[in-house]
């Protein structure tokens, strides 16, 4: 069984607090812009000394807004800042497709968006 602390329950009363006071807020989407699904991916390649391991980056947007970002440690080592940009390809390419069959489970027919990334040996 695990005992929650003190520390615990301050930290769950600080997020009640800040669901009640942003429950009037929501995000406003640039329907008209006719810009549906775009995903911008990049990597940094063993900046890491200790473990050697890359960094991947990527965000999507939606109508000109940020509707997910991400940026972690990549899982392996790499030898080359392709294989580190492929990494980072691979890891958003599953993210976009759990966003967008929740969009389509939701009613949203979003297109399967282009993956913007920045080395040229990982373009195909």
């Amino acid at each position: 069984m695990e005992i929650f602390s003190n520390e615990h329950y301050q930290a769950e009363l600080h997020f009640c607090r800040y669901l009640l006071n942003t429950c009037k807020y929501w995000i406003v989407y640039d329907g008209p812009s006719n810009e549906s699904f775009v995903v911008y991916s990049n990597s940094d390649w063993t900046q890491d000394l200790e473990l050697y391991k890359s960094i991947t980056g990527y965000f999507t947007l939606i109508a000109h807004r940020v509707t997910f970002w991400m940026s972690c440690q990549q899982k392996t080592v790499v030898l080359s800042s392709t294989k580190a940009e492929y990494m980072a390809l691979s890891d958003c390419g599953h993210q976009l497709v759990w966003m967008r069959n929740l969009l389509n489970e939701v009613g949203f027919n979003v297109p399967i968006p282009y993956i913007y990334g920045n080395n040229l040996g990982s373009l195909f």
